[in-house]
């Protein structure tokens, strides 16, 4: 109740404000009256809630209020979406449908489901009639949901798709223009998994196919969408694999079928984007398209592995090419870019014997491979005096955060160094790795 009266004051406040200019300074501390075509949409919220329904906000996706607006006919007027579970009905989870009237809001139409709650909900148009489909994902009990895509074309509501489902996603593979929907299914038992793709045509007709995931795959912890190179759009899976491991799968449409352009059909997984540590696919050079990232073990002066990792990008046929080469230290959130003329020809090491200090030294390999002469020191500074400590004895700042300071020194170059190493290339190809606001990851 407090969502609705919150939502209905700020939508008339929005109104009374319009056109309160001339209002006397008082009554700006009045509360605004709610119009009586919101009062009416309050008065039906009412009549389920009075009736013992509870509200059932989506849990999970970018749609998760209890009262929802979306132009659903397109009009230009959106519709109200309320979620309820209705406890002993028989079908308990119920979305309705307020349409706006002349007189205030009625119900126009009322989806329908069984199960525990609601997952999400997604709203597009998949045959580009202007009218937009509702994704409901129900929540069916013991891990299992159950996806359903209704269309209320006329305010009638029709089922068009029902399928269970680990993930779904809603995403546009064939470059019509149109919403397609992506179910994804994992199995427990035997750790296989399916994705399988479902268009609407322009006659009213489902039509699905299916691709295979990597087999191994546990859990699906990240969806997005992605283009490719050449152009077509893609949906880049990212799986849990092995445990503590990540399988990247890239599913796009070709030839009229969903592809997994990454898998390796003799083996069933996508071998090339397997990994044992958890580096997540990013758009490493800003040019739109998300990368695969692939770690390779670079020499160390200690018993301790580093990783370079090598960026690449993906054409829908399958190919791949490399966009860049990185050294990410995720410990203290920062990346290097890696001069192409770096590739092959370092290592590197840690040096943390400083309180407040912790420096990475990279250094060129000598003849057998072992560590040769030290060329740069890269700082992670913190406590007192971070800054001041950041601009002495020959260093320099890359970035600076609220609470930590980057530095670095440059410890050998010239024309006499077979390595390019520069303050101005240091800082063109140094990057600060932020947090990921949705997931903390980075």
């Amino acid at each position: 109740m407090k969502k609705i009266t919150v939502w209905l004051l700020a939508a008339a406040l929005t109104l009374t404000l319009a056109g309160c200019m001339e209002t006397a300074a008082d009554d700006l501390y009045a509360l605004p009256e709610l119009s009586e075509q919101y009062l009416k949409l309050q008065g039906a919220v009412d009549a389920f809630l009075s009736a013992g329904a509870e509200y059932a906000a989506p849990t999970s996706g970018a749609n998760r209020q209890s009262i929802q607006r979306e132009d659903l006919d397109g009009d230009g007027r959106p519709e109200v979406l309320a979620f309820f579970n209705v406890a002993g009905a028989e079908k308990p989870m119920k979305v309705v449908v307020f349409g706006s009237l002349e007189d205030g809001y009625a119900e126009i139409a009322r989806i329908e489901g069984e199960g525990t709650g609601i997952d999400s909900v997604s709203y597009l148009d998949m045959d580009g009639d202007g009218v937009r489909e509702v994704a409901v994902g129900w929540q069916m009990g013991a891990g299992l949901n159950l996806l359903s895509v209704y269309s209320v074309k006329g305010w009638q509501v029709n089922r068009l798709i029902n399928t269970n489902y680990t993930a779904y996603t809603v995403c546009e593979l064939t470059g019509d223009g149109k919403g397609e929907i992506l179910a994804l299914r994992l199995s427990s038992s035997d750790l296989t998994g399916e994705a399988e793709h479902y268009i609407l045509t322009a006659d009213g007709e489902i039509v699905s196919t299916t691709a295979r995931l990597s087999a191994g795959s546990e859990a699906i912890e990240r969806v997005r969408a992605t283009p490719l190179l050449g152009g077509a759009n893609a949906v880049l899976l990212e799986n849990t694999f092995n445990g503590s491991g990540l399988v990247t799968d890239i599913l796009t449409y070709r030839g009229e079928r969903l592809v997994n352009i990454t898998l390796d059909d003799s083996v069933g997984q996508s071998t090339a984007t397997i990994r044992t540590y958890k580096p997540y696919c990013r758009d490493i050079n800003g040019d739109g398209i998300l990368d695969v990232p692939n770690p390779v073990a670079l020499p160390s002066a200690s018993d301790t592995a580093y990783y370079m990792l090598e960026w690449y990008a993906y054409y829908s046929y399958g190919g791949r090419r490399l966009m860049a080469s990185t050294y990410h230290n995720y410990a203290d959130s920062w990346y290097l870019v890696l001069p192409r003329e770096w590739i092959g020809q370092i290592c590197v090491s840690r040096e943390d014997g400083q309180a407040g200090e912790r420096a990475v030294v990279f250094s060129t390999l000598g003849p057998e491979g072992e560590r040769g002469q030290d060329f740069l020191a890269v700082y992670t500074l913190t406590g007192a005096n971070r800054r001041e400590r950041g601009g002495s004895d020959g260093r320099f700042i890359l970035h600076e955060e609220e609470e930590t300071v980057y530095a670095a020194k440059i410890l050998a170059s010239g024309q006499d160094f077979p390595l390019p190493v520069s303050v101005q290339l240091l800082r063109e190809n140094f990057r600060y790795l932020y947090s990921e606001w949705v997931t903390g990851e980075t």
